[in-house]
């Protein structure tokens, strides 16, 4: 049994359950039950039954003693043997109770700055290296699985029909997370809709956790010009990103599915630890990054998508790096690799 501890919400966003949730159902394919630890029980859906056996809501967040000791509780209960982590809370002192509990677990990372006495230590950032680790490791027979390789998408990624690289951009895909967008949504579309060519059609795909969707949809009614389409938990989201011609999106998890499916990204970033990765993404060649939603303005916005849209062989660049670096197999290697600690 693999137990996950998972923190999503609107504030957070939904990331670390999209990612969870696609972990969860590799790891049921390869033949390991798997309960979900964390997350209001109103976000799980009717599929995660056929991979998850059991859905542990937890309450408000008291302490990481705490909430460590009821992991460790809940993992005895369930008799799982392998613990995985996506919460960035987890702190020193949370993962001191799981290491004395003689517990075992692999932990996502996004920095590379905090203590970590995991056995697995993730992190898919395309800049992410093994020497940056080496004063937080705690652990000396600890795994670092780093780069996009080890990204964690759903089955669905990457598509099996991919957009032409050559294709003049027509269709632009607006995304900025599964949770609250902070406004990112309205800034992109009132840019675009009074700057970019009128024949640009624009897809916007937010999360049904976003507690902007219902001003969204009053302002894409009375602002969208019949340009833009809402669609809200889209069951096809991996089909209407090959659809599209350019992304205009935020620093999230996101990025990965978007490279898979080959599509030029402009990245906005809507929290701090969006930009590391965002900028990641850019120095890769894959992205334009334009730094954090409210630094970000009309002008920046536009220069960018000019860019992308007046240079055919950038955006084929692009698109080209982007999708080189996913491969859409990292839930398979995760998988794996816990299977066989967990065996141990």
């Amino acid at each position: 049994m693999i137990v996950f501890r998972c923190n999503a919400s609107p504030e957070v966003g939904l990331g670390h359950l999209a990612r969870c949730r696609a972990l969860a159902q590799e790891l049921k394919r390869q033949g390991e039950a798997c309960v979900m630890v964390g997350p209001p029980k109103s976000y799980a859906n009717a599929q995660d039954a056929v991979f998850i056996e059991d859905w542990i809501e937890v309450g408000i967040w008291i302490s990481a003693e705490q909430d460590a000791a009821q992991l460790v509780a809940i993992a005895r209960e369930k008799q799982g043997n392998f613990v995985v982590l996506d919460d960035y809370r987890v702190d020193a002192d949370y993962q001191h109770v799981l290491n004395t509990s003689c517990l075992h677990w692999l932990q996502f990372d996004g920095t590379a700055k905090k203590p970590l006495w995991a056995d697995l230590v993730v992190n898919a950032n395309p800049a992410a290296r093994a020497e940056d680790y080496a004063e937080v490791l705690n652990k000396p027979a600890a795994q670092l699985l780093l780069g996009p390789g080890y990204a964690v998408m759903r089955a669905e990624f990457p598509p099996a029909a991919l957009r032409a690289t050559s294709r003049a951009i027509e269709r632009v895909l607006v995304a900025f997370g599964g949770g609250d967008d902070r406004g990112g949504i309205e800034f992109a579309l009132s840019t675009l809709i009074e700057n970019a060519p009128v024949n640009w059609r624009f897809v916007v795909i937010s999360g049904s956790h976003n507690p902007r969707n219902p001003q969204l949809a009053v302002w894409i009614e009375a602002h969208g010009q019949g340009r833009v389409s809402l669609l809200i938990n889209p069951d096809n989201v991996a089909a209407i990103m090959a659809s599209c011609d350019l992304a205009v999106m935020a620093g999230g998890t996101s990025i990965y599915e978007a490279a898979s499916c080959r599509l030029p990204m402009v990245l906005i970033a809507i929290a701090d630890n969006q930009i590391r990765q965002a900028e990641a993404w850019a120095n890769a060649g894959a992205a334009l990054f334009l730094g954090i939603l409210h630094g970000v303005d009309v002008g920046q916005l536009m220069y960018a998508v000019s860019k992308l849209a007046g240079a055919d062989a950038l955006r084929r660049d692009m698109a080209v790096k982007a999708g080189d670096l996913v491969d859409g197999k990292g839930a398979q290697r995760l998988a794996s690799k816990i299977i066989e600690m967990a065996g141990k």
